[in-house]
């Protein structure tokens, strides 16, 4: 949706050593210290991804909504920096892809306050207690198929944190409105970017995530 500047804003292991067809106690013995201090080691190695991946231990999930596909390479990076997992809201019913189309009809359902049916979404959200929510800036905040996420899902008290594609107007009034859907929600400050510069977006994300104390 970058297209215009527009109110709609878019390995194989090493075989042990063996004689006469058997390993020596030596060999053995010196195989299965190797193996303690890789397994001792594994959880230094890996320690960051697994806080990447959570907060206070509960995995994160990443939901998104992208119709040309700048949203789609934000939520991606979100991804690659936190280790979380990603789900995209679809709708049922395609967008045109023609531009001026897409405009008006997405300028019709916010007029109307139309929730358009969407896929159910994969991974299932309810596992999850920490929610990135994704999307582009349509006419001032979320297009309507994030509202019918948020109207169908039990947000209850997890923790939100929208993150935006726009070519002009940032997050809009997009983190009032997800007060006002999700009241009970924890939201945290978002993060917004162009549909232009999200290729170039990765140092200001990471920067956002070490804020948040995700990374």
């Amino acid at each position: 949706m970058s297209a215009k500047t527009s109110p709609l804003i878019t390995t194989d292991h090493p075989a042990t050593p063996r004689r006469n067809g058997r390993c020596s106690r030596r060999e053995f013995l010196r195989s299965a210290a190797l193996g303690l201090t890789a397994f001792a080691a594994a959880p230094l190695l890996c320690g960051h991804a697994a806080h990447a991946a959570t907060t206070g231990g509960k995995p994160m999930l990443i939901v998104y909504f992208s119709h040309s596909g700048n949203t789609r390479r934000l939520a991606a990076c979100i991804q690659r920096l936190t280790g979380g997992d990603m789900a995209q809201i679809t709708p049922l019913t395609p967008y045109p892809q023609e531009y001026d189309a897409v405009v008006e009809m997405a300028k019709q359902e916010q007029r109307r306050n139309v929730r358009p049916p969407i896929a159910p979404l994969q991974p299932d959200p309810t596992a999850y207690d920490t929610l990135f929510i994704g999307y582009p800036n349509w006419w001032g905040t979320f297009p309507m198929p994030v509202a019918t996420f948020l109207e169908s899902f039990p947000v209850g008290n997890r923790t939100l944190i929208p993150f935006c594609t726009h070519e002009g107007s940032r997050l809009g009034k997009s983190e009032q409105d997800l007060r006002r859907f999700c009241p009970q929600a924890r939201l945290l400050k978002g993060f917004e970017v162009r549909g232009s510069r999200v290729d170039d977006a990765e140092p200001s994300v990471k920067a956002w995530l070490a804020e948040l104390g995700l990374i």
